[in-house]
């Protein structure tokens, strides 16, 4: 199993921070790929193996998350399933993390050789959350993979709802939310105290600026750097 994120500059303090979680959890460096988009981020992060310039794009600053088109978020976002095809190419058990998760506990058993596409849970919003995918080795996969990286106007996340509910339902399992919860679920104080002890990772979705979500990972003790 092998792990993929990117980043522009804007990310890498909240990307390090993640990475440092993996590490504590006994992921090896070796297995994250991390694709940039700038070249600050790449100087930034390119003492890690696996790390690689995927293009020097003109936005720099964290961009919040919108659907609204035509925004620096959206036009960031359209690198992220070219980055995954061009890492599932050659690593067909792959897992995608966005750079607002912390691991807790290491996944890996749990998510290698999967025999269908898995996704998060996004409940109570799209029922596959982009921000934690894992990718098996198989056609439908690919094919998928591939559909997703030829998107250059639609929001990925609606669009990969939409092709789960379509040509790739027979490929789709949802994560355990017990295990890979999102930000919505585990920050509920009805669940998080069991959560705490079931899950394999943090989201921090559902919150929107880099400051909250660095913020709230500091008052739960999940900021590791």
């Amino acid at each position: 199993m092998k792990y993929v994120t990117f980043l522009n500059s804007g990310c890498v303090e909240i990307c390090r921070n993640m990475l440092a979680s993996a590490d504590r959890v006994g992921i090896p460096q070796d297995d994250f790929y991390i694709g940039c988009l700038d070249a600050a981020s790449f100087d930034a992060m390119k003492k890690r193996k696996n790390t690689f310039l995927h293009v020097d794009q003109g936005i720099s600053h964290y961009q919040n998350w919108t659907y609204d088109g035509d925004t620096g978020f959206r036009k960031i976002h359209y690198y992220k399933w070219p980055i995954i095809k061009r890492v599932y190419q050659e690593h067909k058990n792959l897992c995608w993390v966005d750079t607002d998760i912390v691991f807790l506990k290491n996944p890996t058993p749990l998510l290698v050789n999967r025999g269908t596409f898995c996704a998060q849970n996004d409940y109570p919003g799209l029922r596959a959350c982009g921000g934690f995918l894992v990718f098996n080795d198989s056609p439908s996969t690919a094919a998928l993979i591939n559909d997703m990286a030829a998107n250059d106007f639609e929001d990925d996340q609606i669009l990969l709802n939409r092709f789960l509910d379509g040509p790739y339902k027979g490929n789709f399992e949802q994560l355990s939310q017990y295990e890979f919860p999102n930000g919505k679920i585990f920050y509920e104080p009805s669940f998080k105290n069991d959560l705490k002890k079931t899950a394999y990772i943090v989201h921090n979705n559902w919150i929107v600026g880099i400051e909250d979500k660095i913020s709230r990972f500091k008052d739960e003790g999940y900021w590791f750097l």
